[in-house]
């Protein structure tokens, strides 16, 4: 197969994002000051927003609306933590559902800290959906624009789940038990090392259509599968069984990509081994591709994509094993003799987008 012919679709799950009930700030929080009834309301504003665009509109537009309102939001916070004159007219609370369950069950949740996770978890998955519907309509013409546009939305998303599981959750105080796994640990380091996975797999197979040697393709591939390894045990480590409710459709998808790159990094040292005249090496190398474990999801976009990459693997597999049978007569070199181990990149050349909060939209309210 040529290699610009080769498999440009990539194995993405589709998050339905969380959605939550409306809030109005300015009927909770009792003001002195027309700016301050602003301020509220204003933040009032870009979250019923946010909560109408999850609802109705596209993963960019959520994205845009989530960039309105978190500097708002922030702003709130700011002015109502260890604001000790603030008085309230009833309790503030907020409700979310959840990924693992009906859109029409919320967990409540009374911190402000809830709140802004949640609404991060959203910005972050808006981005992965987005690079999924990037994948969805991608092509041979498209297909270097596109990778760009998809791998930039995945190292966003990454550095969204990296904020908030390094610098949001352990700033929350008191956590409640009862809380959506969205704003549990674990599952904001699994989306981190998903979203560093799926863009690293891109990257890959940016490089082979401009023909990089396949000694740091199979590298790029073997980071992918690390990362997607990492992911799963993450997701697995979740505490409560929380692994046991995410949808079943997501779990299969994470151990497909892990056999997925698995392979890829395999195929791609049996070519570099090939390039280099070692056969034997070569056949030793495919010899580790198993697909015996991959299991079709009942998605039909997945399954065609799976097939494709599945079918693209075995095909350079069978190539050189007919090559060898009339040509080269190579005996097969034995997996303990191999000279070279699976291996990434010394230094990863995908990395998160770092995310700094943006500046609060206000300082107080009185």
């Amino acid at each position: 197969m040529n290699q610009t012919e080769k498999p440009l679709k990539f194995i993405f799950n589709s998050f339905e994002l969380p959605q939550s009930k409306r809030v109005q700030f300015e009927k909770i929080i009792r003001t002195q000051t027309p700016q301050s009834s602003t301020h509220l309301s204003q933040t009032s504003l870009s979250r019923n927003e946010l909560i109408i665009i999850i609802e109705k509109s596209s993963f960019q537009s959520v994205i845009t609306a989530c960039e309105k309102y978190i500097p708002d939001l922030y702003g709130l916070m700011i002015s109502v933590e260890d604001n000790n004159s603030l008085r309230l007219n009833e309790q503030l609370s907020f409700s979310w559902s959840s990924i693992t369950g009906s859109k029409s069950n919320f967990y409540s949740g009374f911190s402000l800290r809830f709140e802004l996770i949640m609404s991060l978890v959203v910005y972050g998955l808006a981005h992965y959906n987005r690079a999924s519907e990037i994948n969805d309509c991608s092509n041979e013409s498209n297909f270097d624009e596109n990778a760009k546009l998809m791998v930039n939305h995945l190292k966003t998303a990454a550095g969204i789940f990296n904020f908030i599981t390094s610098v949001e959750l352990p700033r929350w105080m008191n956590i409640p038990e009862d809380r959506p796994v969205e704003c549990r640990q674990g599952f904001s380091l699994g989306m981190y090392e998903i979203c560093l996975s799926t863009a690293l797999s891109i990257t890959a197979r940016k490089a082979v259509k401009q023909s990089t040697s396949p000694s740091i393709i199979s590298k790029l591939h073997c980071e992918a599968w690390q990362k997607a390894e990492m992911a799963k045990q993450f997701l697995k480590d979740l505490e409560n069984s929380f692994y046991k409710k995410l949808s079943k459709s997501f779990k299969q998808i994470v151990s497909d990509i892990i056999i997925i790159e698995n392979a890829k990094t395999f195929m791609f040292m049996a070519l570099n081994a090939k390039s280099q005249g070692k056969i034997a090496d070569a056949l030793g190398y495919f010899s580790q591709v198993n697909f015996s474990k991959i299991k079709k999801p009942s998605n039909t976009k997945i399954s065609t994509i799976i097939n494709s990459i599945v079918n693209d693997v075995i095909l350079e597999q069978q190539g050189l094993t007919r090559e060898n049978d009339v040509i080269y007569f190579e005996k097969r070199t034995d997996i303990n003799s191999l000279p070279e181990k699976p291996s990434p990149m010394p230094k990863s050349i995908v990395n998160m987008i770092t995310f700094s909060p943006p500046l609060p939209s206000f300082m107080s309210i009185n």
